[in-house]
């Protein structure tokens, strides 16, 4: 039997090298040529592509399946999702339709299912001007709003009185948005839920820990969350509502949800592994690679999970941010990189740009930790991070609020952005990333 042949949209070196010695035929297209000589040797063909334009991506896969048909479309990118849906359902394939991952990027239409359905009691609301927004927060309160198809934090703003909003629609104005999701503010502990779906079954991974910024960027995450055991299995029946509800079916999950007073809420949904560095920790902790079982998934090996694995260890991550400038030097990163109880750092490379942090996308790197407890990883890595001493040469062009500016690359999915003509993007994609790692 001749084997599967898969188109891979975007993804690492790394990521790629997980699909060795499968059997698989892969077909990579992506933004960029980096990558190394033998993640590009496990590849039967490799493209580079303008993701912004989706015809002649459409016209360019359609030929090469029907030359030889693919089996699967794996993409674990945030920010191509769509696209993945759109051609998951134009070629026929099994996997995660159009429909499936347009509900999961709509935020609004993610929560106005769940409350359709009774599985949330959070009020939302799209807003469209700052009289929307001053009544809704007169309504209910402290007021989180967010652009309704965005990712890595950004745009995400607390309006905490009816004051506020006039100056909080000044700045989505400024950014050039013409309507937020508004939604009540969530009291309660924010973690993930990590699933695997296989034919509709849902399995429970891993739960995460999130470490927030003032501005809600994720700064650092540790497997497994402490969660108690009743509260956990709450969250898996709410997560297990949600898949089902949207119809997916086959591969990884990744679900936030914040532990309310009166139980968990979801705050959003997505039909990818997570982002951040999750599948790793989920890895080192619980010895599960979702990435590492999507293309076992496609290449017709049987996958056997039944049953939430137990944590053997705990992991954790920590980002490192700098200010806005041209990265000088780093030092540090011998002495962190060589403890045993530290799985991976990763610095930025002298030259390279940072933005400072207004989202999501501008980490220059991180820390991973190893411990016996979530608790013990998180500190360890906090501790070891701040070890890492980076300089930067300050630039006269960054404004304070440059997210003001323009939309950062991977904030929208590319689908979206292509098809709102949005400007090109001003920042690093943090899906490939840059500078000197040390990991074993």
């Amino acid at each position: 039997m001749e084997p599967r042949r898969i188109l891979v949209l975007g993804g690492t070196s790394r990521l790629l090298m997980k699909a060795e010695g499968l059997g698989l035929r892969i077909v990579n297209i992506r933004a960029t040529d980096d990558l190394t000589e033998r993640a590009s040797k496990i590849c039967q063909d490799v493209r580079i592509v303008d993701f912004g334009d989706l015809a002649g991506i459409v016209q360019m896969v359609r030929e090469m399946h029907s030359e030889s048909p693919f089996s699967n479309i794996v993409c674990h990118a945030e920010a191509l999702q769509m696209i993945a849906g759109h051609l998951t359902s134009e070629l026929g394939l099994p996997g995660n339709s159009f429909e499936i991952a347009e509900i999961f990027n709509d935020k609004f239409a993610t929560r106005s299912l769940l409350r359709k359905h009774g599985l949330s009691h959070a009020a939302s609301e799209m807003v469209t001007c700052a009289d929307d927004l001053t009544r809704f927060v007169s309504n209910h309160g402290p007021t989180i709003i967010k652009p309704r198809g965005g990712s890595g934090s950004w745009g995400v703003r607390l309006v905490r009185a009816p004051a506020e909003a006039e100056a909080a629609w000044r700045w989505v104005a400024d950014a050039g948005l013409t309507e937020m999701l508004a939604e009540v503010f969530l009291v309660g502990t924010e973690i993930s839920v990590e699933f695997f779906s296989i034919d509709g079954r849902h399995i429970p991974l891993a739960a995460t820990t999130k470490e927030l910024s003032d501005e809600f960027i994720e700064i650092g995450h540790a497997v497994p969350a402490p969660v108690p055991p009743n509260e956990l299995e709450a969250c898996h029946r709410l997560v297990k509502g949600l898949l089902d509800l949207v119809g997916l079916k086959w591969g990884p999950s990744h679900t936030e949800i914040i532990l309310t007073s009166s139980g968990p809420e979801v705050v959003e949904s997505h039909c990818r592994r997570a982002g951040g560095h999750i599948n790793e920790l989920v890895r080192l902790a619980h010895g599960i690679d979702m990435e590492q079982l999507v293309f076992e998934l496609a290449a017709g090996r049987g996958v056997s999970l039944s049953s939430p694995p137990v944590a053997q260890r705990s992991a954790a991550i920590r980002f490192l941010t700098a200010q806005a400038g041209t990265i000088a030097g780093v030092t540090g990163v011998e002495q962190v990189a060589a403890r045993n109880d530290v799985s991976e750092v990763e610095v930025p490379a002298p030259g390279q740009r940072s933005f400072g942090l207004r989202w999501g996308g501008d980490y220059v790197g991180h820390v991973i930790t190893l411990g016996g407890t979530p608790a013990g990883a998180v500190d360890l890595a906090r501790e070891l991070a701040a070890q890492i001493d980076i300089t930067i040469l300050p630039s006269t062009d960054d404004a304070p609020d440059s997210a003001v500016q323009a939309i950062p690359g991977d904030a929208l999915d590319a689908f979206v952005a292509a098809s709102a003509r949005i400007p090109a993007a001003h920042a690093k994609h943090p899906s490939e990333s840059t500078g000197k790692s040390a990991a074993r």
